[in-house]
């Protein structure tokens, strides 16, 4: 019996070689499988098996594949997904109650709340910022922002009351209104109300030589009458070197003489009045700055429903000294009425 020849090269053992020549046959057939098989040796736990090349019995060993995808699952911002079939998957828009894509702006005037600012428009945006004013420059209500060069401001603080604003050399500053070449200018003018006096501090001034004084009482208190001092400081002087004189005055139509006139006392006065009457007193205060006698002259009122008086005077600090403010007060009771100053121009 012929022995016929394996895939493997080698032949099939004989009866006699079954018996005698087994253990060397299976060697033989050992190594052949060894030899011819050896892409399926070794890999590594995990390892599968597969095909190398289309050549019989050329395999290689690779890391398994964890296999085809068996669905998506998409969530905000992203949308799509599915377990079968084409599966697609997209992202939502953007907006202020969903996260999601945004397009880009350039524009840095642009209202929309679901647009999103580039580089371009961040540095555009920075350079207005730049070059804006800032707040910090202004430190107190009133103040005023005015330029000393090209791109370059500052501060001018608020000016006092009365003061006008005035330009020099292009610089802008505060300063007291010149006086007037003519005519009167107000100085002051206020209203009071149940007062013992009526003071007035830094009226009297360099700026003007004479003024006008209109006092007028509209209620009274008490029968009383209106006195008046100068003041320097704020502190009235009382010293007994005023002197008055009213050579006469008329009442509802009736002339009289002298009525009254006074030397060294410690004030000017002479109107009386009370709560019924209106009463209302002009003066024109002369030189009350200078270091000379301060004289006044003028004219006094008094209304109520019985008829008028009407008086008409002067008087005189007899001293060289220098006033700034003035004083009126009743000597009982309280007034109210309203007080107005004028200078007369030099």
């Amino acid at each position: 019996m012929s022995n016929p020849t394996t895939p493997f090269g080698w032949q099939m053992p004989t009866n006699t070689d079954l018996v005698t020549d087994l253990p060397a046959d299976f060697e033989v057939f050992g190594q052949a499988v060894a030899t011819s098989m050896a892409d399926l040796l070794g890999g590594t736990t995990g390892q599968v098996l597969s095909k190398n090349s289309n050549t019989d019995m050329d395999f290689v060993w690779t890391d398994a594949n964890p296999g085809d995808i068996t669905g998506i699952t998409a969530t905000s911002p992203l949308t799509g997904g599915g377990t079968s079939g084409a599966v697609t998957v997209g992202i939502q828009s953007a907006s202020t109650s969903q996260s999601g894509a945004v397009q880009l702006s350039d524009s840095t005037s642009t209202t929309s709340s679901v647009l999103a600012a580039t580089s371009t428009a961040v540095k555009s945006a920075y350079d207005l910022a730049a070059a804006a004013i800032p707040k910090s420059t202004v430190t107190t209500s009133g103040d005023i922002i005015y330029a000393t060069g090209l791109g370059a401001v500052t501060r001018l603080g608020v000016g006092s009351t009365g003061q006008i604003l005035t330009v020099s050399g292009g610089i802008p500053s505060w300063a007291s209104p010149a006086a007037s070449s003519s005519g009167l200018t107000q100085i002051h003018a206020s209203t009071f109300s149940a007062v013992s006096s009526k003071s007035v501090t830094g009226c009297f001034t360099s700026t003007y030589r004479n003024y006008k004084v209109i006092f007028t009482i509209t209620t009274g208190t008490a029968s009383a009458s209106t006195k008046l001092r100068f003041s320097t400081g704020g502190t009235d002087n009382t010293s007994s070197l005023y002197s008055t004189a009213f050579p006469g005055s008329r009442t509802n139509g009736t002339f009289a003489p002298i009525t009254s006139a006074a030397q060294n006392t410690a004030d000017i006065g002479r109107i009386e009045n009370n709560s019924t009457q209106v009463q209302v007193m002009e003066y024109d205060i002369m030189n009350p700055q200078l270091a000379v006698r301060t004289g006044f002259s003028g004219t006094a009122m008094i209304m109520d429903s019985t008829g008028y008086a009407g008086l008409g005077g002067g008087g005189a600090f007899d001293a060289n000294t220098q006033f700034d403010g003035i004083t009126f007060y009743p000597t009982a009771g309280t007034m109210t009425g309203s007080l107005a100053i004028y200078g007369y121009s030099n």
